[in-house]
């Protein structure tokens, strides 16, 4: 049962079977050839056909696959930019040809939702938007853990461009401050949802540009205090973005339309009505006439999946997504920090530079590593910001039926991992574990239940893992080597998909130095564990970074 292209043809063949004669004869443009034994349809326009023999058990050749998933994406972006004028989109952003259609799709309907699969670059699709209406106040709300996030992105494609994160962290976050941040003359303002309903006077006091939704299921609920306080805000554009836009129920899209285009869907009760099946108690059990709701999304809603824009990609795209510690953590952070320095500079250590000295001090600075992870390996029960992180953005990617493989250097932070994130079932590669490695690959591998894998340095040589396409550095080795190996379980030969890695980062501390600064200097990458020897020097400069 093979389907191939033969020039501007698609070949089928399969051994007789009447059940399967009749399913291809049901195929628009089908004709028999009784020499080949083979079946063929026209090549243009073909998508839907391939698809049903998809569906239907048939194996589709790879080549052909990426044929006809190029010209679906066409005719849908064609069928989605129909409905405007044809005019040309320009942006100096350096955007992949499916993000430049959904930057112009957003910029022609003037507010609309991302619904792209997570990795598809949804952020930069808005800020180019941004650039083209040449938006001077631009109100971005995203989920606390992401913030800092859009701040690398803004800095990335948008240099020199003023950004004001409200309610940091370092900071008591007080009322007065955040006032005080809200009246800062700066082109990007960068919030969590939490406050829209603590600072609603000052953000409805002036009517922005473009208002940025993030991970707009935050905003689903047209219940919520939170849902109906942003969509009183004033914005000339509104902009929701989500990988799930419809991930659980089919009913929470009304308010993230009702936000970029209020009335589009009608009446809520009436939606209902239209498209969910309700139970005697009222109760939501079921969906009708989901065609006809997704050719209405079609106006207000653009959305791509990774298998549709993969011969675009590049084979592994590689993330920082810097985040803040808790005032809690910072300061004892801050208080190990100025410890180790202290007895370096105030006990001669500095003078002693012998492989003995450095090393001695490179196992007191793993507490401050194990600190930026958890708080929990030091013996403090205190919620850790990085695993919060990880939460948000591992739901984000396994919710678009993603496998994850999440990697630590800490064997005790890999229990703490297995433990936390159970509602997944990960599986977990540790120096303790019993069983075969292998085993354990195999059961991730075969067993859809289990969506991620917990792995330490024990699991980074040997292993093929093509079954995960999303990959969490948790904390960072000091050697870009072993981080290779790390992401080389997944990114391999065999892997089908685009590799989607993420460096958590705590910003200031160790961890971040590593990555942002040595990991970016050729020269020095060998220094961290590898065949140049760190200096003392180096690691000064280090425990000084803030």
């Amino acid at each position: 049962m093979i389907v191939r292209k033969n020039n501007n043809i698609i070949e089928i063949s399969f051994a007789y079977d009447q059940a399967l004669v009749s399913f291809v004869k049901s195929l628009e443009g089908r004709k028999y050839n009784p020499a080949t034994k083979c079946w063929y349809i026209p090549l243009a326009g073909s998508h839907a056909s391939v698809d049903r023999l998809a569906k239907r058990g048939f194996t589709i050749h790879p080549e052909l696959w990426a044929e006809v998933r190029k010209d679906q994406e066409q005719a849908r972006e064609a069928e989605a930019l129909a409905i405007l004028p044809d005019t040309e989109f320009t942006t100096p952003l350096p955007l992949f040809p499916y993000q430049k259609v959904g930057s112009a799709f957003l910029w022609k309907i003037g507010s609309g939702l991302i619904g792209d699969e997570m990795g598809l670059g949804k952020t930069v699709q808005s800020l180019a938007v941004c650039e083209k209406v040449r938006a001077e106040k631009v109100l971005i709300f995203a989920p606390a853990a992401v913030k800092w996030q859009w701040v690398s992105e803004i800095e990335k494609f948008i240099p020199g461009a003023s950004v004001q994160v409200i309610g940091s962290t370092r900071s008591k976050g007080s009322r007065e401050e955040r006032i005080h941040q809200w009246s800062c003359d700066c082109r990007f303002y960068i919030a969590n949802y939490e406050l829209l309903l603590r600072d609603f006077e000052v953000i409805n006091s002036r009517e922005w540009d473009v208002i940025i939704a993030d991970e707009a299921t935050r905003i689903a609920n047209p219940q919520a205090k939170q849902s109906k306080a942003i969509k009183k805000l004033r914005a000339k554009r509104r902009i929701a973005m989500t990988g799930t836009p419809v991930s659980n129920r089919a009913n929470e899209v009304w308010n993230i339309i009702d936000f970029t285009n209020p009335g589009a869907f009608g009446n809520y009760y009436a939606f209902l009505t239209r498209y969910c099946l309700k139970n005697q108690w009222g109760g939501i059990f079921g969906y009708q006439h989901m065609d006809e709701l997704r050719d209405k999304l079609k106006r207000y809603m653009i959305r791509r999946l990774k298998a549709e824009v993969l011969p675009e990609l590049p084979e592994k795209i590689i993330t920082d997504i810097p985040f803040e510690m808790t005032l809690e953590e910072l300061a004892l952070y801050k208080k190990l920090k100025k410890e180790i320095l202290f007895e370096i500079e105030h006990k001669d250590i500095a003078k002693m530079e012998t492989p003995m000295t450095i090393q001695y001090t490179l196992v007191k600075m793993l507490r401050l590593r194990q600190l930026a992870d958890s708080m929990e390996l030091l013996g403090h029960n205190t919620q850790s910001s990085k695993l919060e992180v990880l939460k948000e953005m591992l739901k984000d990617a396994l919710d678009n039926g993603r496998k994850a493989i999440v990697f630590t250097q800490f064997s005790e932070m890999a229990d703490i991992l297995e433990r936390e994130l159970a509602e997944w079932k990960p599986l977990k590669i540790s120096g303790k574990i019993k069983e075969e490695y292998r085993d354990v690959v195999a059961r991730f591998n075969e067993v859809d239940d289990h969506k991620a894998l917990i792995m330490t340095s024990a699991g980074q040589f040997g292993l093929n893992i093509q079954r995960a396409s999303v990959i969490f550095h948790y904390d960072q080795e000091w050697s870009l080597a072993k981080m290779q190996q790390r992401e080389g379980r997944a990114h391999r030969y065999g892997q089908k998909d685009t590799v989607l890695v993420y460096n958590l980062l705590a910003k200031g501390t160790v961890d971040y130095y590593v990555k942002k600064v040595l990991h970016a200097k050729a020269e020095l990458s060998n220094q961290i564990l590898g065949d140049t020897p760190i200096s003392m020097e180096t690691i000064q400069e280090m425990l000084k970074y803030e």
